[in-house]
């Protein structure tokens, strides 16, 4: 069940509904504690309003209408052909908390208790059947009522449902419309930003990149190899360096050949205690199984004794410096797959060039304080020997969510970012099945984990935005509208963001003063 506090989402929007209606008249003020002292997470209070007697459902679905910009539907006035019922489920209905209302040859209209959440499957419902789709708000006590009525009707062969206060003739939809002025236009951008949240995202090429290189600035760096021309190796190394790198390298292929192992397994090689724990931490929290030894000595000591599928190497290492570390490694045969990244405190030791970080063989180039971003990034740009299951992944959670799984294919994700926690890509698709599920919570999340790693990537931005806007966090909300406008190319959208965006920076301003 989703949470209360969620059921209605713009909690403190939707939540001035009974008291526009006390500004109104409809209702008193009593009334209205009456209703919230009721509500205790079973209903919205505009549903608590209506058991009570306090409003009518037109009264209710008017102000709905008029908060939230959405056209409503007046349930118990309409008359409804109950054959626009032969392509859903009773299940379908429940679960979105949606009912398909009108057919004809170019439309479905379809009542929904939240349209935000009913976005996504009503336009799927519309793919299938060649139609256009336009939703209804309605109130969520009558089209609960409504829903179980209708499909009861319809399996045993009546062709419409009278509502009970209908008093026309034939078929009719009560529908009422929010009223225009200066909030009109407020409400068509916020609409539109809800659409976009929901906005199926199903081409892998829409999705973030896998494949983001290093930050690329240009490394001109204090760290020089020290050469001799008349003694040099094809390489650029003094033979004397060279020799004693394929002594280590002999010590390493020495140990026992690589065993199978769940885990990528890496090994943290750094003489300070506080890099050296903060680099082990963020690995860890990525899932890696870590080592760390404070010396090269010892690090070789531990690469002989096991398998190591990354080694951070810092330049500065004692006994064996992390670039003849990392050569070693490179000319090991049982280390062949290894994969080592050079790390340095730029203030202690200086930038590694690039021809350096070549020359030595060097997979990945990190500067301290570590960048976690930077450090997620690298380890993605490392795993290029799973992209293409990325693919696959995708794909057949994709295929389990057509078919009615989406359990299924969020649990296929989570699976899936176990193994590999950086990608972007895998990251985005649960968030967009989370989303589908109405786990709003957990969709945060998993945007939030793009944004991290894709801090550019626009449809996370916006998608992850308009959740903590539904959820109350406006300040939140207004800055990560911010980030995204920079990298909107959308002229329309982005007006609307800019547009909804004051609306709400207003709404803040005036609560704060009046609070």
């Amino acid at each position: 069940m989703r949470s209360p506090d969620l059921w209605y989402p713009l909690g403190r929007v939707r939540g001035s509904i009974g008291q526009l209606l006390v500004q109104q008249g409809v209702i008193s003020a009593g009334e209205l504690s009456d209703a919230l002292a009721r509500q205790a997470g079973r209903h919205p209070v505009a549903s608590e309003l209506y058991a009570l007697g306090h409003a009518s459902e037109r009264q209710l679905v008017g102000a709905l209408s008029a908060q939230t910009g959405w056209p409503g539907i007046v349930l118990d006035e309409s008359t409804i052909r109950l054959d626009v019922l032969e392509y859903v489920s009773l299940e379908w209905a429940r679960i979105f908390s949606a009912l398909v209302v009108y057919e004809d040859e170019h439309t479905l209209v379809v009542a929904a208790a939240r349209p935000e959440d009913a976005i996504v499957p009503a336009r799927e419902l519309g793919q299938t059947r060649g139609k256009q789709v336009e939703l209804r708000i309605a109130l969520d006590i009558t089209l609960a009522r409504t829903v179980r009525v209708a499909f009861k009707r319809w399996r045993v062969g009546e062709l419409f449902l009278v509502g009970p206060e209908s008093q026309q003739p034939g078929l009719y939809l009560a529908q009422v419309y929010p009223e225009g002025g200066e909030q009109e236009e407020h409400r068509r951008a916020q609409r539109a930003l809800a659409e976009d949240a929901a906005r199926n995202i199903e081409n892998t090429d829409d999705l973030p990149s896998e494949d983001l290189s290093l930050s690329s600035t240009t490394l001109t760096g204090d760290w020089q190899v020290n050469t001799d021309a008349s003694a040099s190796t094809a390489h650029g190394l003094d033979a004397i360096v060279e020799e004693k790198t394929l002594v280590i390298a002999g010590e390493l292929d020495r140990g026992a050949e690589p065993e199978a192992h769940e885990r990528t397994r890496a090994l943290v090689v750094d003489p300070d205690p506080p890099g050296r724990i903060h680099l082990v931490a963020e690995l860890e929290r990525l899932g890696l199984e870590c080592q760390a030894a404070s010396s090269g000595v010892q690090a070789v000591d531990l690469m002989s004794q096991m398998y190591f599928d990354l080694v951070f190497a810092d330049v500065a290492t004692p006994e064996l410096d992390g670039l003849r570390l990392c050569r070693a490694v490179k000319r090991s045969r049982r280390l062949a797959r290894t994969r080592v990244i050079i790390t340095t405190s730029v203030l202690d030791s200086g930038q590694v060039s690039d021809a350096v970080l070549q020359q030595h063989g060097a997979d990945g180039y990190l500067e301290k304080p570590l960048d976690n971003r930077r450090l997620h990034r690298l380890l993605r740009e490392l795993s290029h020997e799973g992209h293409a299951d990325h693919e696959a992944i995708l794909t057949d959670a994709l295929g389990r969510y057509h078919q009615g799984d989406i359990e299924g294919a969020i649990h296929r994700l989570r699976t899936a970012l176990d193994a590999d926690p950086s990608s972007p890509k895998l990251h985005f698709m649960l968030a967009n099945m989370l989303q589908r599920a109405s786990r709003w919570g957990e969709a945060v999340d998993e945007y939030e984990a793009v944004v991290d790693l894709q801090p550019q990537y626009f449809p996370a931005l916006t998608r992850l935005a308009y959740l903590y806007f539904r959820q109350g966090l406006h300040a939140r909300a207004v800055e990560t509208w911010r980030r995204a406008l920079p990298v909107c190319d959308d002229p329309a959208l982005r007006r609307n963001i800019e547009l909804f965006m004051r609306k709400l920076v207003a709404d803040m301003s005036k609560a704060d003063a009046a609070g």
